[in-house]
């Protein structure tokens, strides 16, 4: 007589179930590469907060005058705004020219 092989066939269940873990597993993948912060705009931020501190503490011991650090400040408000920018601007979906 002919021996039938034993086949094991995936329980459609189980199945289903790994198909939808993967799917959630990229799908929070994706969500946290969305979110995740722009390299440039953080180099940015830490190097206009190095700036302002530095600022900050030259004027506190008397080394900066008060038009010097004004400047300074007004400085630092437009790198912080740039930081911004690159971070939350708008994405093309098209290609670049």
């Amino acid at each position: 007589m002919a021996q039938k092989k034993n086949k094991k066939r995936p329980r459609s269940r189980t199945v289903e179930l790994k198909r939808q873990r993967e799917q959630e597993r990229l799908a929070g993948e994706k969500d946290r590469a969305r979110k995740q912060m722009n390299p440039a705009a953080r180099a940015l931020l830490y190097g206009d907060l190095i700036f302002l501190a530095l600022s900050s503490l030259l004027y506190a011991n008397g080394l900066l005058s008060n038009f010097v650090s004004g400047l300074c400040t007004i400085i630092g408000a437009i790198l912080l705004l740039i930081a911004l920018w690159i971070q939350f601007r708008p994405r093309r979906k098209g290609p670049r020219l």
